[in-house]
């Protein structure tokens, strides 16, 4: 039996390798399969949550969430409280040119809980004078309980004062390892930035990581800054 000799022939078209043996085709390179590794990046206001477990969203919703982000805060560029405080009440007045902290803290929320994954145990406390939660406790995170939670987030308004310190207190309680705090200005009611330390840093003591998001000119950033940094957590200004 004579033994055919098989050359390799690249079809230019396809560019897929051929075998050619006096005349015929006689077999055909499968076409490659491209395989892309799809990442979805779960994060919130920049604070990476991949991997996490369980966490507490508190949410400033008081009267100066009416006005605009400014992207940093006064503070960190020699602004006294006073000068602070009178630029963050002319972006209260500035109307809806600009989408206020509010909307855009809402819409980052949304944004997160779509992305994050079933089985995530999560809990969303909004704050002013009094509290608003979504549940009393932690709840795990599925279709159902996602749809509920981005209905609430949607419907919240600001107004009113601002008590972080109840609001942290109620999030300590539900027991999660991760919070986020969001706000824009001072602790003024149910508690001062004194207290909210000392009770945070009784927190930290059984690992709990507070992440925080500073929006707009009159943010405490120095107050952030220091439960992040204590904490293991991040603190971002917007």
């Amino acid at each position: 039996m004579r033994l055919l000799r098989l050359l390799p022939l690249v079809v230019a078209a396809g560019c897929q390798s051929q075998m050619f043996a006096r005349g015929a085709f006689v077999a055909e390179a499968p076409t490659p399969v491209i395989r892309a590794d799809v990442h979805v990046q779960i994060s919130f206001f920049g604070i990476p949550l991949a991997g996490a477990q369980d966490v507490v969203f508190v949410l400033d919703r008081s009267g100066s969430m009416h006005g605009i982000a400014a992207g940093f805060a006064g503070e960190d560029v020699g602004m006294s409280k006073t000068q602070t405080a009178i630029v963050g009440i002319a972006g209260t007045l500035m109307g809806p040119k600009n989408l206020s902290k509010m909307e855009a803290a809402k819409a980052e929320l949304v944004n997160t809980l779509q992305a994050m994954p079933d089985g995530t145990r999560f809990m969303i406390i909004f704050f002013d004078d009094d509290l608003s939660a979504f549940a009393p406790n932690m709840l795990t995170l599925e279709a159902g309980t996602r749809a509920a939670a981005i209905n609430f987030v949607r419907n919240i308004k600001p107004g009113g004062s601002t008590a972080a310190v109840p609001a942290l207190r109620l999030a300590y309680k539900a027991g999660a390892a991760r919070v986020i705090l969001l706000s824009d200005g001072l602790a003024n009611t149910g508690g001062s930035a004194d207290d909210l330390i000392a009770e945070a840093r009784v927190e930290m003591q059984r690992g709990v990581r507070i992440d925080t998001v500073g929006l707009g000119i009159d943010q405490d950033s120095a107050l952030l800054n220091t439960l992040a940094a204590e904490s293991g957590g991040l603190a971002i200004k917007r």
